[in-house]
């Protein structure tokens, strides 16, 4: 197996690892959100390699193993993005004052 290959496998074991710890992080009721930035990186990386695979598909090995890794790249770095959102956002709610509660 290529370098590439085995970088570009790497890159989504960490965004899949890191999504379970932020959401281990995250509250019980909000756990569920970290998969709308796995969403978003898994469809970057197929966009990617979409656009990166040549229409007449005469691509080696090589090639397509560089564009897997390209697309591996851009699909972690719109996972990591949308944790970090993810994060400052549960941060953000839990500084805000709680409402008082009107009991009927």
């Amino acid at each position: 197996m290529p370098a590439t290959m085995q970088w570009s496998f790497a890159l989504i074991g960490i965004a899949i690892a890191g999504a379970g710890l932020v959401g281990a992080y995250l509250p019980r009721g909000d756990r569920w959100a970290v998969l709308l930035p796995l969403l978003a990186g898994t469809g970057v990386g197929i966009a990617a390699l979409a656009l990166g695979a040549s229409g007449d598909g005469s691509q080696t090995s090589d090639e397509w193993s560089r564009v897997f890794f390209e697309g591996s790249i851009a699909g972690f770095v719109t996972v990591a993005a949308g944790l970090a959102l993810l994060i400052a956002r549960s941060n953000r709610f839990e500084r805000m004052p709680v409402p008082p509660r009107i009991d009927d």
